[in-house]
């Protein structure tokens, strides 16, 4: 359970899985009841301003209605972005002068894989990001993936390297040939596959991505990134920084 003054009006503020539940303000309180398994693994940290306690996660409602917080990001990412992004955003946010690298990085839960030999169902898929500096499995035999007919598997989650692999979602579905076999991915060991972004977005039937992981060029760029980033989307999306950058931001 977790408690923050903001106002005196109603109004809901994402605070769980990486802004896809919510909590809610009511009478000056918010409540965000609804903490994911992806929020709750995160580090207790303090900043100034209005704040929530989760387990394991400190969230500081900004004033301009958008959430911060610090993380114990994966590899070499240096800022988590969650809102809804266009193939067009994201490739502009890439263009910015303070991005190194920026790509989709979704989490898909309850999805089924089959291939000749097994059936798996409600397992985790990744994306499976180019960036060597975003990478947060590494590659333990294969290659990487080139094409959006291809996935990288989870070592000793079952699928084989060169199987062809059918993977589905809500009555949507996607094939590929494991290309790459990697190993447990860090925040998300459970993880069967990792698929290419493309993949993704087909099986969660929206166009786009639901978040974004960033490389910055520079540490002390993080608060012109995420001013930038705002005019690129239009909009303020909730934003996670590595632990790294306290200080910075």
């Amino acid at each position: 359970m977790r408690w923050a003054r903001r106002g005196d009006t109603p109004e809901w503020v994402p605070l769980g899985k990486e802004g896809r539940h919510a909590g809610v303000v009511f009478g000056g309180w918010q409540w965000g009841g609804l903490a994911s398994r992806i929020v709750s693994r995160r580090g207790i940290a303090g900043m100034a301003g209005f704040a929530v306690a989760a387990v394991g996660a400190f969230v500081v409602v900004d004033r301009g209605g958008g959430t911060e917080r610090f993380a114990d990001l994966p590899g070499g990412v240096d800022v988590r972005l969650v809102g809804r992004f266009t193939p067009v955003q994201v490739e502009r946010l890439g263009q910015l002068p303070e991005a190194a690298a920026v790509e989709c990085d979704d989490t898909l839960y309850d999805v089924g894989i089959a291939t000749g030999r097994l059936n798996l169902g409600q397992v985790t898929v990744l994306t499976a990001v180019k960036s060597a500096g975003l990478q947060r499995a590494a590659l333990v035999q294969g290659r990487g993936v080139q094409g959006d007919a291809e996935m990288l598997a989870v070592d000793g989650r079952g699928l084989r390297l060169g199987e062809r692999v059918t993977v589905t979602r809500g009555g949507r579905g996607v094939a590929g040939t494991v290309v790459g076999v990697v190993a447990r991915p860090s925040g998300q060991p459970d993880a069967v596959a990792l698929l290419p972004a493309a993949a993704m977005a087909r099986l969660d039937g929206r166009s786009g991505c639901g978040e974004v992981v960033v490389q910055l060029k520079r540490r002390s760029q993080a608060t012109a990134f995420q001013r930038a980033a705002r005019g690129v989307v239009g909009r303020d999306s909730v934003v996670t920084y590595d632990e790294s950058l306290r200080g910075h931001v």
